[in-house]
């Protein structure tokens, strides 16, 4: 009899060490859960007051706009601001049906866009002319330069999710660029790795060497971009990273030798060939091997 007792109390301790574990591991998971919906509510919160406020300036522009109490000149002022303000309201609306598929962490394959050849060049400038009315309205200066990225090959990518990753990043430039300054796309041919290298380019906020590893993380915003828009969202940027990495591309951010932040995204340029599907093309580019 003697001798069970010590296999006995062996077995009770363990069930009871493996019901510990279980209890702190639903604790985590609870937490986890908890975390989770605050975050999405925060989310949904925030999603909704930025929509709001440029729904109404376009329906109190129109307002003023039908009722004939304002010149012709300022007409076209109320006009340029209503498209300003149907930019970040359509804007904001991809990011939000982004968000789902995102956190769902989706490989390239399990997307539905198919890949097709994709003029960077003029997808920058097609985004540029989008955004411009929103620089005005800060004195900004906004160009894609047409030296080498004139001449860098198409490259193969699904080119809604590219396009609201570059819009995502042109978007935060403007938010945060100084009033009066310039903000800058360059690119070019890298072709010891057979991609094409954007970067954009702004005057604004300087980022600390904390804010470079964080920048990217879902929600993070820096103390200053708090302070200018507090009902930001924080998640253009994470968005940015996740479409860039779907594409197997790199994207940082960094502060170059004269002060100004630079967002830089690599994309191979016939790196996701064979992947996934790809839409058909009538014109035979010389880049296309």
């Amino acid at each position: 009899m003697s001798s069970d007792r010590p296999a006995g109390v062996s077995s009770d301790s363990g069930v009871a060490d493996k019901l510990l574990a279980l209890e702190k591991e639903n604790t985590r998971l609870r937490s986890e859960l908890d975390r989770i919906t605050r975050e999405r509510i925060e989310y949904l919160q925030n999603v909704s007051h930025q929509l709001v406020a440029p729904l109404n300036a376009i329906k109190w522009h129109i307002e003023n706009l039908t009722a004939g109490r304002i010149s012709v000149d300022r007409a076209k002022k109320v006009l340029r601001s209503i498209y300003s303000q149907s930019t970040i309201a359509v804007h904001l609306t991809k990011n939000f049906a982004l968000m789902s598929n995102l956190d769902a962490d989706h490989a390239l394959t399990a997307l539905r866009e198919p890949l097709q050849p994709i003029n960077l060049h003029q997808l920058l400038v097609n985004l540029v002319d989008d955004f411009q009315p929103l620089g005005w309205d800060k004195g900004l200066k906004m160009a894609v330069d047409d030296g080498p990225l004139t001449k860098a090959p198409e490259v193969l990518a699904m080119k809604p999710l590219l396009s609201q990753a570059f819009s995502n990043i042109i978007e935060n430039a403007v938010k945060y660029a100084n009033r009066d300054s310039n903000i800058t796309i360059d690119g070019y041919y890298q072709k010891a790795d057979d991609a094409v290298v954007i970067n954009i380019i702004n005057k604004g906020i300087p980022l600390t060497t904390n804010d470079i590893a964080k920048i990217f993380e879902r929600g993070y915003r820096t103390v200053e971009a708090k302070n200018l828009y507090p009902a930001g969202t924080g998640f253009g940027l994470f968005i940015a990273k996740r479409i860039v990495d779907i594409h197997e591309g790199k994207i940082n951010a960094f502060t170059n030798d004269v002060g100004r932040t630079v967002f830089q995204i690599v994309l191979s340029v016939r790196g996701l060939e064979g992947k996934t599907r790809q839409r058909a093309t009538k014109d035979d580019s010389p880049y296309r091997r």
